[in-house]
């Protein structure tokens, strides 16, 4: 690929890298004030709906993770491939 279109490749990676950082972010948050609930639940019927909250909460988490390690993944790749494309780029002038 051209190095301007492996530039703009890493620029909507990096978009969408974000993204999953701040769902990642927000998930944490809940799952970190559902745990407090979990605590401060004094029958076992809140104590488990607050722990079934959470664990969908941390399943989400676990999702999300995994894709925000595909996409960095792809990043590196493309990173590679930009590089290469620049030194190209450079050589031919």
């Amino acid at each position: 690929m051209s190095i301007t279109r492996e530039a703009a490749y890493l620029y909507l990676c990096s978009k969408e890298l974000t993204k999953l950082n701040k769902k990642l972010h927000d998930l944490s948050k809940e799952a970190h004030k559902l745990s407090q609930k979990y605590h401060q639940a004094v029958d076992q019927k809140a104590r488990h709906k607050y722990w079934k909250k959470s664990h969908r909460t941390a399943e989400e988490m676990k999702k999300i993770a995994k894709e925000q390690h595909t996409m960095l993944s792809r990043v590196k790749h493309h990173l590679v491939n930009y590089n290469n494309a620049l030194r190209r780029e450079l050589k031919s002038h």
